[in-house]
């Protein structure tokens, strides 16, 4: 690699970072969600018979919060050895540019065989890390759709809410606001995503 794809590489350490952020404040909209879960459950125990169809939605809303957070926490993780990858990229290039220069100042040095193992080990060292952020990245970008596929069930979940509510008798307006709540996790989260995902596509390789 040259100067300018340390340069690429350096920046998707960036990135990752952002990425990382991007999926940190869609976590902590799922642990609203998450609560949000418990006060459906809260509510519709108290309405009992008349909110019997809201109930089984209750259960979907906590699965949707437990596995945007621990999707979330996954990428985090990503995030996490990207940046550490990134650092050790950054230090084994530095490496091959000080040798590439030796090579062409000394070209004509008897000695510069003895500093060609090394070289050839940088060099497969620096592939292997290339190929490591290739990998992850494409990790990133398909936890990133699963929580994608998550929000979109969010979207469906709060319809039905919606539906169900109005069977509710007297705890009607209660459950409206916790379908709404639903509306509003699945629309936060959906523009960090998009964030994210936007982030994820112009290093897409």
């Amino acid at each position: 690699m040259d100067q300018l794809s340390s340069k690429h590489e350096e920046r998707m350490f960036v990135i990752a970072a952002r990425v990382a952020a991007h999926l940190h404040f869609a976590t902590l909209i799922a642990k609203q969600l998450s609560l949000t879960a418990k006060n459906a459950r809260a509510i519709t125990a108290r309405a009992g018979q008349q909110a019997a169809g809201f109930t089984a939605i209750t259960g979907f809303i906590q699965e949707l919060a437990t596995k945007t957070i621990q999707l979330s926490q996954d990428i985090n993780q990503i995030a996490v050895k990207i940046a550490m990858q990134a650092t050790q990229l950054e230090k084994i290039e530095q490496a091959q540019a000080c040798l590439t220069k030796v090579y062409h100042t000394a070209a004509d040095s008897p000695h510069l065989y003895s500093i060609q193992e090394f070289k050839n080990r940088t060099t497969d060292t620096q592939l292997t890390l290339t190929g490591d952020f290739s990998s992850m990245l494409y990790k990133l970008i398909d936890l990133v759709e699963q929580i994608r596929m998550q929000i979109r069930s969010a979207e469906v979940i709060s319809t039905m809410s919606k539906v169900e509510a109005t069977k509710s008798g007297t705890f009607e307006e209660q459950l409206k606001v916790i379908a709404d709540n639903i509306f509003d996790a699945a629309a936060d989260i959906n523009r960090e995503l998009t964030s994210a995902e936007k982030l994820l596509a112009s290093k897409k390789r």
